[in-house]
């Protein structure tokens, strides 16, 4: 009997896991349309399923003399997920909270920076979700 309770257990998980992914694709594939043709990714998509107030953190180098696109997504509705920029010394450079939960946002870069950034839920908007930052760098 425990075994069975372990092997349910265990499917119950996966079938969570395959779900969880297949949201995130999703909200990836939203995402990716604000980053629309003059801006190349940077190859990578940063995830993290999130709930409540959790908040996930992605660190990321931003090279100078380059224009970035920062995409910010969660969901299947623009404007559910804040994010935040850092830089090393955890000075906030930028949040889009204060422009209406914007979904992208361009940044031009004059030197190399290291920076973190920072993705919460909007409370109001949403309670859990897959949360999806996709950087991309002017063409």
């Amino acid at each position: 009997m425990k075994s069975l309770t372990a092997i349910l257990i265990l499917l119950a998980a996966l079938g969570t896991s395959s779900y969880s992914h297949a949201q995130c694709d999703t909200t990836a594939h939203y995402a990716a349309n604000y980053l629309g043709s003059s801006f190349v990714s940077d190859g990578q998509s940063y995830r993290a399923l999130i709930y409540d107030d959790q908040i996930a953190e992605f660190t990321t180098t931003l090279y100078g003399d380059q224009t970035y696109r920062i995409v910010a997504f969660s969901g299947m509705e623009k404007e559910q997920l804040i994010f935040s920029v850092y830089d090393q010394n955890d000075r906030e450079l930028f949040s889009n909270e204060n422009y209406q939960n914007s979904p992208y946002w361009d940044f031009e870069i004059e030197s190399t920076i290291d920076c973190r950034i920072e993705a919460k839920l909007d409370p109001v908007k949403q309670k859990s979700g897959c949360a999806v930052l996709l950087i991309g760098f002017e063409r």
